[in-house]
């Protein structure tokens, strides 16, 4: 694959962190990104184009842009790429690697993946989890966050460990509960839902209607923050935090509703007409 990094120049900082979005349905690390260099006013210093890609430019107040960019504050040592399309999981392998070249060939101190997962509890916590090198577990822990003890990544996040494991460069994968993959979840469980097709359709219905998890990233923000040792004001995140909580509670009552009314007609011996 010919990745092209097209770049102003990055001042070599010690600090520096390299954050990014793991691809995942809730959005989540997508949102966590956006919000953090519009909160940081960072600076847009250059560009991804990917050639084995499609043509796609994005457009911004009238300007033509490459959909994938890189941003920069000198003030918080945090290089951040925005997506506005997706990497294709054909070459979402090939992709990490080129930029973890071009991290290395520039003194980034550490390259951290933003994703999100269900509770792993009843409820959905605040805490936010990581998986990084072995030397660097009881350092993560430092910052609160919890190690995930046992499990299998694979997927995307898989082949973003696999890329960072050995290379000259600290790496981590941060993950926030999300809401929005837990009530997908509880409806797997709940048996309402069973194929891969009926999930996708359930959660592109969900996020067109109610949006990203804001929670979720709001979680990831606040890690990132601790990472760079700085305060980030997610006043105006939070309030959008409580709201889609509310939302996403609504329209799963909405989703279960059949079921239980099939589940109480059954119960009650009363004929259901359809």
């Amino acid at each position: 694959m010919r990745l092209e990094v097209k770049i102003s120049g990055l001042p070599r900082d010690k600090r520096n962190i390299l954050v990014m979005a793991c691809p995942e349905p809730s959005l989540a690390g997508v949102v966590a990104v956006e919000y953090l260099i519009d909160a940081l006013k960072m600076e847009e210093i250059g560009a991804i184009r990917i050639t084995e890609m499609p043509p796609v430019i994005a457009v911004v107040n009238g300007a033509a842009k490459l959909p994938h960019r890189i941003f920069y504050s000198r003030e918080a040592g945090i290089v951040a790429i925005r997506q506005h399309v997706p990497i294709p999981p054909q070459i979402y392998a090939e992709f990490i690697h080129k930029v973890l070249d071009w991290a290395e060939e520039n003194k980034v101190k550490l390259v951290v993946c933003l994703s999100s997962m269900p509770a792993a509890g009843e409820r959905e916590s605040d805490n936010v989890y990581f998986v990084t090198e072995e030397d660097l577990v009881e350092k993560f822990k430092q910052y609160g966050f919890e190690p995930i003890k046992e499990a299998t990544v694979a997927g995307l996040e898989g082949a973003y460990l696999d890329a960072v494991l050995g290379r000259n460069i600290d790496g981590a994968l941060l993950i926030a509960e999300s809401r929005l993959l837990t009530a997908i979840k509880r409806l797997v469980d709940s048996g309402k839902i069973s194929t891969h097709r009926d999930v996708m359709l359930i959660l592109n219905d969900l996020v067109g209607r109610v949006g990203p998890d804001v929670g979720a990233a709001l979680k990831l923000i606040n890690a990132v923050a601790k990472l760079a040792e700085i305060q980030i004001d997610t006043a105006k995140l939070q309030e959008h935090a409580s709201k889609y909580a509310f939302l996403i509670e609504k329209n799963l009552e909405a989703l279960f509703k059949p079921v239980e009314a099939v589940a109480t007609a059954q119960k009650r011996e009363i004929p259901l007409v359809f």
